[in-house]
């Protein structure tokens, strides 16, 4: 399985060792505080199309944050 608009993606930030889960939705899905979050925001971006286990970079506005992909579900 790869991130797909649709999915939801649980993810280590590998800095903090938290554990978050987001959904990917199109932009006017997007709902933060319901962890919904746009394909086209820089989380979104570096996350799809990614395979599971992968470690991705993504460009925020306070620096680059680094998470694991622990799980993908539909």
């Amino acid at each position: 399985d790869v991130v797909n608009i649709g999915v939801t993606v649980k993810l280590l930030d590998v800095e903090t060792n938290d554990i978050m889960e987001y959904t990917i939705v199109g932009s006017t899905e997007a709902d933060p505080v319901q962890n919904r979050i746009s394909n086209k925001s820089p989380v979104g971006m570096a996350l799809l199309g990614k395979p599971l286990g992968t470690t991705v970079d993504a460009r925020v506005p306070d620096g680059i944050i680094k998470f694991k992909i622990l799980e993908i579900r539909k």
